[in-house]
């Protein structure tokens, strides 16, 4: 079985899946990952629209409009999601169970998966303490690249999260798939409902 678990940056995504992994002993991959294989043989100049948003300085994400972040990630999924296929399809083909988290696990892309076995939920957080959730959990990790992000480009980022995650929620509902609202929830009891959505037990 795929297990696949989609959402916005910097929403805990990355936390929750080894969480799982931890209690599963489950291959996790992220689809970070996969990007990245893709980037050591791709150039911005054959595929632009691999390289949208991560190649995007901060001081510009902060400047631009949420809605063009949301759609240059997109686009960077787009591509990045050719990679995540071949990998889900190969791994159901080698019968080998795996669980694949990461912001190129879009609603639309899973929809159109055909003759794969597979569950997905997706996770976002539309609440208030978006910035302090993103601060917190980059200071608990020395290699977080968000760990000197100055407030204005915090708060900015957390702008981009909430409107990403509304955009996911209502994209999820379209193509029946579950979506949960960390914001209405403690992260605490987040890998319990992720877990339960992908029917992996959970508290």
């Amino acid at each position: 079985m795929i297990y696949l678990l989609g959402g916005p940056p910097r929403v805990g995504k990355s936390i929750i899946a080894g969480e799982i992994r931890r209690r599963l002993a489950m291959s996790v991959v992220s689809t970070d990952t996969l990007g990245a294989v893709l980037e050591s043989v791709l150039s911005p100049e054959t595929a632009p629209d691999l390289f949208a948003f991560g190649r995007m300085p901060m001081a510009e994400r902060s400047m631009a409009d949420p809605a063009q972040m949301v759609e240059a990630l997109r686009r960077e999924s787009r591509v990045t999601w050719t990679a995540v296929e071949a990998f889900i399809r190969r791994e159901q083909a080698e019968g080998r169970d795996a669980l694949i988290e990461g912001v190129a696990i879009l609603p639309e892309f899973i929809s159109r998966l055909e003759a794969v076995r597979y569950r997905a939920v997706f996770i976002g957080n539309q609440g208030e303490r978006v910035q302090e959730n993103i601060r917190s959990a980059a200071a608990r990790n020395a290699h977080d690249w968000m760990r000197g992000v100055s407030n204005p480009d915090l708060a900015a980022f957390a702008v981009f999260v909430r409107r990403m995650s509304a955009r996911i929620e209502q994209e999820a509902k379209a193509f029946g798939f579950e979506y949960i609202e960390l914001g209405d929830i403690p992260f605490e009891t987040a890998t319990e409902a992720v877990m339960r959505a992908l029917g992996l037990g959970g508290r």
